[in-house]
């Protein structure tokens, strides 16, 4: 195998890695739409109740058709973080709109929609009831379920930011790829950390001054994991690059030792303690991606 051979498979290999990688931080986390089936004495019904959504959007939850006949449906909500009372909405047939990073259906069913909230970082909690005959049961469980709003964040910037963290993985694994090989890394680490600089603390924060006014909520001035990941992340490859330069013999150490802390920060669901407002106080505190 000629070395531009390999070189192009181990780009190839990197690149699938962060697509799954990709997939995987899509798929998990509170802002995700909890999606699921369950059954009920008159037949199996699935849901999909959104979980964020853009300032000036109602919120949709929905049992997607075809929804067994005689089966009834309500939502009990509130605002998160305030003093309202639970309020309760009755379950209509019809078709709603719903919304995951740009991309948006319309789902026919029986659903409810909740009123924008009009802050940024505001939250409703909710649980769903079904009732087939039997009772009502509760299909969330016994903690209630959170919908988090934001403002709307420009297009291109969301792109150029996804663009930009997903060259900064490549570029990441695909340096692990070299220090396993035994190949020179120095290059490829000063294109993950300026890359992963850029991605992480330059283009995240402008996305979320853009979706809930707050630049950066991680230590020291909030809990917000998505924050405070990504500064562990950068000081691993810092951390790789400095040992590389002044102790080649133990660079794939070093390295090996980053990549892993990087998939591992990946293997952590996106926005957990993120933004919140809170009502009691008319305040937001935290942020998140």
């Amino acid at each position: 195998m000629t070395p531009k051979v390999s070189s192009a498979l181990a780009w190839a290999a990197a690149a699938a890695l962060s697509v799954l990688c990709f997939a995987f931080q899509n798929r998990t986390g509170p802002t995700y739409p909890l999606e699921g089936r369950v059954d009920t004495a008159r037949g199996p019904v699935a849901f999909k109740l959104l979980r964020s959504e853009e300032i000036g959007n109602d919120l949709a939850l929905v049992l997607p058709g075809p929804v067994p006949d005689g089966l009834a449906a309500q939502v009990r909500y509130r605002r998160y973080r305030s003093h309202d009372a639970w309020s309760t909405r009755a379950f209509a047939p019809g078709t709603f709109r719903l919304s995951r990073r740009g991309v948006t259906e319309e789902v026919q069913g029986l659903g409810a929609t909740l009123p924008s909230l009009t802050e940024r970082a505001g939250k409703y909690e909710f649980l769903v009831d079904l009732e087939d005959g039997t009772g009502w049961r509760s299909i969330t469980g016994d903690q209630p379920v959170y919908a988090r709003y934001k403002a709307p964040v420009p297009r291109l910037l969301v792109l150029v930011h996804v663009l930009v963290i997903f060259l900064s993985l490549t570029f990441g694994l695909r340096t692990a790829i070299e220090a396993l090989r035994g190949g020179p890394v120095t290059g490829l680490l000063r294109a993950t950390i300026a890359s992963f600089f850029l991605g992480a603390f330059v283009l995240g924060p402008a996305m979320q001054e853009f979706a809930f006014g707050v630049l950066w909520s991680g230590w020291p001035f909030g809990h917000d994991w998505t924050d405070n990941k990504v500064v562990v992340e950068l000081l691993a490859w810092v951390v790789a690059a400095v040992v590389a330069a002044r102790y080649p013999a133990r660079a794939r150490t070093a390295v090996l030792t980053a990549a892993a802390v990087m998939l591992l920060v990946y293997f952590i669901p996106h926005s957990i303690f993120g933004s919140e407002y809170d009502y009691t106080r008319g305040a937001g505190h935290g942020t998140a991606g």
